[in-house]
């Protein structure tokens, strides 16, 4: 069917092309898979034509009458109805067709051209052949060229041109995509939809309209934004729609394609046969590309991939997994696979032990594969996927030095040799704690390979998260236009990595906006997750906080636990900020429920466990905070340079919770001092700040103050205005900082604001005023809504209850009234609304639900 290919560049080339090609009176073939925007480019087509006065017709195919000739002609109109005294013939239709295309630029449609009847495909060829009739056909990609559409061989077929339904570029499906919403999409929510899509139009705009309907994606201020991950189990029709034209058999090689994940040739040979393979290439549904000595097979779109890990039938993925350890290797290999169990004493809700198993599912997978690629050759093409997924979960340090040690260095990938030294290093610097010589092995490699300058970030990154930034961070990390892509983004992750950390916000951003711009396949997770920090940083916390909690949820989709544990992270410093801590806790839960991340780096971990163990605390759960902190002391890691990652967060409140106030604000001091002399300096100003709560001094207040002014961003600055506004007892400072305390995400300092200036009043005299701010206040709380906040300062003592008022909360979280209360304890309801509210005053609780959510668990 075949005699041109062009090479079409984007939907508006291959719409020119192909009214180009009818009006010169020749045929087109739109071949693309389910999904593909087929159908939307023929509509396009249409419209266009008849715009320029041509006269379309269209006859669709329809499955389930293929086998019933003529069908398609007479379903589009086309002849008389059949009937007993004048059946339909094929040289009837063939007449009918005739009179039907009189009119001069006539052009037929064939849409779904795979289902139509023989009979009717016969006619519209014929009638081609007799009257020079241009003919548009659309169809699967597989059957080769010069077939019927059930596949006989064809060969009195005219040749007709092709145009490839491809996969469009970025900014092609951004302008798509916009133009079917009806205004603009977030950068990040259409570079989230091109991940998934692959860049198929039709699997795009199917995302995009299941996302909108169920609120995943919606209007915010003009802006179409992504608000939770994009998977939707309404996606599951439009992905079997995609699937349908595949056996069983090559269904099954899909499936245990995106389960390995990729791998390379000799793998997947071994799993799948080639037949099947060469077939769901030609099928669009596989992809093999050349990485160094290798090449490599995956699963495209990703969309696929994300289909199967949601499918909820487990004996069939029982069945297939089974297959691919016979196949691979024994399900005992030590080396290969470790049982994976849910940690032992997690508290893990059905949702999540499903996650977990599904996590840990993939994992296992992983190691087997790519340590039967590993042994069958163990080279740095190898070895980096395999220590990869052996790092993923833990494994005993033996298993990873054994694989350091017997990889043979000769396959002659620069870029997996830079890899290898990279991660060889990394295990030696956070593992074996031989930071001098990971250095030095990582400078020995950059100036060997071409892409060395990777062991330059690396190097950077492992002075920063263990000693300190470097002062020389800014030659080193120094990004050139004759980079490649990849290697530029890497320098650029790293750059991110220290301004922020130096609280060098602008440029944080601004090289942000390199990454962004560059290409979105070579970027991971980790700028998302710095760019979370930046806003919060700038003091746009609702920013902030819903950019990682999209990030989260992404991640939690792709099953992408490291992504996952960094972006909640992020999410969960928010939420503590602002106080919402139930929020915080259940996003904790699943974390922690997946068990122990990678052994480096641990920061996002460090920063999770002081983020538990001060939300314990303050719920008055000291003996599960001091768990948490007996974690804390147990990594082998020091402190991380950013805000949340140092221990003294968690000793400092549990010495306040103990009553010892000055012993916690030396802790906090101390620590932000050595993070400041470390380069940690956004991390040091928080602390800083948050001593001066703890207990005042006029010496820290002007170091705190003056650091935070010269880092600059409108969360430190807020926060130093208020301390300082405090200070100085300035009751008009104090209330005009509450929508900046807000802005930024300090409820609880925004509602301290109110109160100080309340009580500066009072003792003033000033009685009228005093009450005016309370009212102002409480107008405050109320805005809060329901939602369950902590309002109270992050550091003051927390909350303790007697054994009585603990008796009465029990109750009231049961429900019962307070005569049911006071029946139940023998009491007067007097005594019990005295009980209640002395309680409320303790925590802050404005209503019943509030008191029973913030006292859960609260400790005698």
């Amino acid at each position: 069917m075949s005699k041109k290919k062009p090479r079409m560049i984007g939907r508006e080339a291959s719409l020119a092309m192909a009214i180009a090609l009818i009006q010169a009176g020749s045929s087109v073939d739109v071949v693309g898979s389910r999904g593909s925007g087929r159908s939307a480019f023929l509509h396009e087509l249409k419209r266009r034509l008849e715009s320029k006065d041509w006269t379309v017709l269209v006859v669709r195919g329809v499955a389930s009458l293929k086998s019933n000739p003529l069908v398609a002609m007479q379903l589009a109109g086309i002849g008389e109805p059949a009937d007993s005294r004048h059946p339909v013939t094929i040289q009837r239709m063939a007449e009918a067709l005739t009179q039907r295309i009189r009119p001069p630029k006539t052009v037929l449609f064939l849409d779904d051209w795979d289902d139509l009847d023989e009979a009717s495909w016969g006619v519209a060829e014929s009638v081609r052949r007799w009257e020079g009739l241009p003919i548009v056909l659309s169809r699967l990609q597989g059957l080769r060229a010069r077939h019927t559409p059930s596949g006989l061989e064809a060969s009195t077929m005219e040749p007709s041109y092709v145009i490839d339904m491809a996969p469009v570029k970025f900014e092609e499906l951004e302008e798509v995509v916009s133009e079917h919403l009806g205004g603009p999409i977030d950068p990040g929510a259409i570079s989230r939809v091109y991940a998934k899509s692959g860049g198929v139009v039709g699997l795009a705009i199917n995302l995009v309209d299941a996302a909108v309907r169920e609120g995943r994606v919606r209007l915010d201020a003009g802006l179409w934004i992504a608000t939770r991950d994009l998977w939707s189990p309404g996606l599951r029709g439009v992905v079997e729609a995609y699937l349908e034209a595949l056996d069983n058999d090559a269904r099954d090689a899909l499936e245990i394609i995106a389960l390995i994940g990729v791998s390379d040739t000799e793998t997947v040979r071994r799993l799948v046969d080639w037949e099947t393979l060469e077939r769901l290439e030609e099928r669009a549904m596989i992809q093999l590309y050349a990485s160094g000595s290798r090449q490599l097979v995956t699963v495209v779109p990703p969309l696929l991939v994300e289909f199967f890990r949601h499918e909820p039938r487990a004996a069939r993925r029982i069945r297939l997994t089974e297959h691919i350890i016979d196949s691979l290797g024994s399900s005992g290999s030590a080396d290969a696979i470790v049982v994976d169990q849910i940690p032992e004493g997690a508290s893990v809700a059905d949702s999540d032990a499903l996650f977990v198993r599904l996590v840990q599912e993939g994992a296992r997978t992983r190691r087997l594969v790519t340590h039967a690629e590993w042994v069958r050759s163990p080279n740095p093409s190898t070895a980096v996927p395999y220590l990869k997924a052996l790092l993923a979960v833990q494994q005993p340090a033996g298993r990873v030095d054994h694989v350091l040690d017997h990889t043979i260095d000769g396959d002659g990938d620069e870029r997996a040799h830079t890899e290898f030294a990279v991660i060889r290093a990394q295990w030696r610097a956070y593992v074996h704690r031989d930071v001098d010589g990971a250095l030095a092995e990582l400078a020995a490699v950059a100036p060997v390979h071409a892409f060395g300058r990777m062991a330059d970030a690396a190097a950077v990154t492992i002075e920063t998260n263990l000693r300190g930034v470097p002062d020389d961070f800014a030659d080193r990390l120094e990004v050139t236009d004759d980079l490649p892509e990849s290697i530029r983004i890497t320098l650029w992750e790293a750059q991110m990595a220290v301004l922020l950390a130096q609280g060098r916000f602008d440029g944080a951003r601004r090289v942000f906006q390199n990454i962004r711009d560059s290409d979105k396949s070579a970027v991971g997770f980790l700028p998302s997750v710095l760019f979370g920090l930046v806003l919060l940083g700038e003091g746009d916390h609702s920013a902030a906080l819903a950019w990682a909690q999209r990030g989260y949820d992404e991640a939690h989709g792709y099953l992408d636990v490291d992504g996952m544990r960094a972006h909640a992270y992020v999410a969960c410093l928010c939420l503590t900020v602002q106080g919402a801590y139930s929020r915080a806790e259940e996003m904790i839960g699943t974390v922690f429920a997946i068990g122990d991340p990678p052994p480096f780096p641990r920061s996002s971990q460090l920063a999770l466990l002081n983020i538990a163990s001060v939300i314990a605390v303050r719920r008055g759960r000291s003996a599960l905070a001091e768990r948490y902190a007996n974690e804390l002391d147990a990594l082998p890691v020091p402190d991380g340079p950013m805000p949340g990652q140092s221990r003294f967060w968690s000793h400092a409140q549990l010495l306040v919770f103990a009553g010892r106030h000055s012993e916690a604000a030396t802790v906090v001091w101390e620590g932000s001092d050595t993070l400041w002399d470390r380069g940690a300096r956004f991390s040091a100003v928080m602390g800083y700040l948050t001593c001066l709560e703890v207990e005042r001094s006029p010496e820290r207040l002007q170091v705190a103050v003056g650091r935070a002014r010269e880092l600059g961003g409108e969360f430190l600055l807020a926060h130093a205005d208020y301390v300082q506004a405090f200070a100085d007892e300035d009751v008009d400072a104090l209330l005009a900082l509450v929508p900046r305390l807000a802005a930024t995400g300090r409820l609880g300092h925004a509602v301290s604001a109110f109160s100080h200036a309340v009580d500066i009043l009072t003792d003033r005299g000033e009685t009228a005023g005093a009450t005016a701010v309370a009212a102002e206040r409480q107008t405050f709380l109320e805005s809060l809504g329901s939602n369950d906040y902590d309002v109270t300062r992050f550091m003051t003592r927390a909350v303790t209850l007697t054994q009585r008022e603990l008796e009465i909360v029990e109750y009231v979280e049961k429900g019962l009234s307070n005569g049911q209360i006071a029946a139940h304890l023998v009491l007067s309801v007097r005594t019990v609304e005295s009980h209640l509210h002395r309680i409320s005053r303790k925590v802050g609780a404005r209503n019943r639900k509030e008191l029973a959510e913030l006292v859960s668990g609260i400790q005698p």
